[in-house]
C-alpha cells in the first residue's frame, strides 16, 4: 500500500515475530521472545512487547502506519487486560498507529490461501495448542485456547508432559520400559524424578515442558514404543480438535484445514502424520502447512485494508474476535474504532 507502513506482529507462545513493510517497498524482520505473560511472567513480557514496540516506531518514523498484532496472549472472552496492558506499552513506545488485535490463529483464517475464500480449520500445534475455523458466512468458532491446564492437548508442552511422566513411571516400575528415561536424564544432567520437582517448582514451566518435546520426538523416530504412543495419542487430540470445530460450524467433507506451530517445523515427521491422519481417518481435503505466519498475518491485513490503507474489520469480527484501536503517540491516549 503505497505511503503507508504496515506491520504484522506474530506473538505465539514461545516467541515473537515481526514483519515490517516501509511505504518503499523494503520489508524488515524482528525476532523477540515471547510477550505472554503467562509463559514468562509480566515484567518480562513486558519488556519485551515495548521493545518491539519501540522497534516498528523507530520504523515508521513520523509517516502513518498500520498493523496487525495477532497475540497467543488475546483470549476473546476475557481480553480487557490485554487491551489495556496495550494501550499503556504502545504509549510507552511512542509509536502512533491504527492496529487491528486478535489472538494469533484468527488472521490464518484469511491470510492462508486455502481456508481464504471458503473457510476452514486452523490447527496450532507449538507451545501450546488451539483450534478455529470459519464458515463461507464468516461464522467463526474455537476450541481449546485455555493454557495448559484447561487445553494444550497434543502441543509441546503436552507431548513433553507426557514424556517427563512416562520417564518417571518406567523409573519406579509404574509404566513400561523406555528410551526416554535416558534421553531426559541427559538433557536435564539429572535423573528424570528430579527433572520433574524442579520444573513443578519453577515460575514459569511452560518453557521446560516444552522443551521436552523434542526428546519425546526424537524418540519415537528412533522406534521407541512409548514415544511413539505418546505421539499417536498427541495427534488424535489435535485431530479430535479440528474435528469438533468442523462439526460445530457445519463444514462440508473435504474442508481445507491450515497447520502451523513450533512442533511440526521443528519435527517434519510429526507433521506428516498429523496430515496423513487427517485426510485419511477425517476425510479433510487440503491440508496447507504454514512455515511464516507472520507472513500470513501481513496478507491478512492486506485483506482488510480500503484504498486510503485504514483497516475494516468485517462486522462478524469486529469487537467479538477482533478490534480496532488507533494510537497518536502525541496525544498519548488511544481509541477503540467502533
Amino acid at each position: 500500500m503505497r505511503g503507508v507502513g504496515r506491520f504484522a506482529i506474530d506473538a505465539g507462545g514461545s516467541h515473537t515475530r515481526v514483519l515490517f513493510a516501509g511505504p518503499d517497498g523494503d520489508v524488515t524482520s524482528i525476532d523477540a521472545s515471547t510477550i505472554n505473560p503467562s509463559a514468562s511472567g509480566p515484567a518480562e513480557a513486558d519488556d519485551t512487547l515495548r521493545s518491539v514496540l519501540e522497534a516498528v516506531a523507530g520504523m515508521a518514523g513520523h509517516g502513518p502506519v498500520v498493523g496487525w498484532l495477532a497475540s497467543a496472549s488475546i483470549d476473546t472472552r476475557s481480553n480487557g487486560d490485554e487491551r489495556s496492558r496495550l494501550r499503556r506499552l504502545v504509549r510507552d513506545a511512542g509509536l502512533s498507529a491504527t492496529l487491528v488485535l486478535s489472538n494469533d490463529v484468527l488472521p490464518l483464517l484469511f491470510g492462508v490461501p486455502a481456508l481464504a475464500a471458503h473457510g476452514g480449520v486452523v490447527v496450532v500445534c507449538g507451545t501450546g495448542s488451539g483450534f478455529l475455523g470459519r464458515d463461507a458466512a464468516g461464522r467463526v468458532v474455537g476450541a481449546g485456547g485455555c493454557e495448559y491446564l484447561g487445553s494444550d492437548e497434543g502441543s509441546a508442552v503436552d507431548i513433553g508432559w507426557r514424556g517427563l511422566r512416562a520417564a518417571v513411571r518406567a523409573t519406579d516400575g509404574r509404566g513400561a520400559a523406555t528410551g526416554l528415561v535416558e534421553r531426559m536424564s541427559t538433557h536435564a544432567g539429572q535423573p528424570a524424578r528430579e527433572l520433574a520437582r524442579e520444573i513443578a517448582l519453577g515460575p514459569y514451566p511452560k518453557r521446560a515442558l516444552a522443551g521436552l518435546a523434542p526428546l519425546v520426538c526424537a524418540a519415537w523416530l528412533a522406534g521407541d514404543e512409548v514415544a511413539g504412543e505418546i505421539v499417536g495419542a498427541c495427534i488424535a487430540e489435535l485431530c479430535t480438535g479440528v474435528r469438533a470445530v468442523g462439526n460445530e460450524l457445519g463444514l462440508p467433507a473435504g474442508f481445507a484445514v491450515a497447520t502451523v506451530g513450533g512442533v511440526l517445523t521443528g519435527c517434519p515427521a510429526f507433521a506428516t502424520r498429523l496430515e496423513e491422519t487427517l485426510r485419511g481417518d477425517f476425510g479433510v481435503g487440503v491440508v496447507q502447512k504454514v512455515t511464516s505466519p507472520v507472513t500470513r498475518i501481513l496478507a491478512a491485513l492486506d485483506r482488510i485494508l480500503a484504498p486510503d490503507g485504514t483497516p475494516v474489520l468485517p462486522p462478524y469480527l469486529r469487537d467479538r474476535h477482533a478490534w480496532l484501536l488507533r494510537y497518536d503517540a502525541y496525544e498519548m491516549s488511544g481509541t477503540e474504532v467502533r
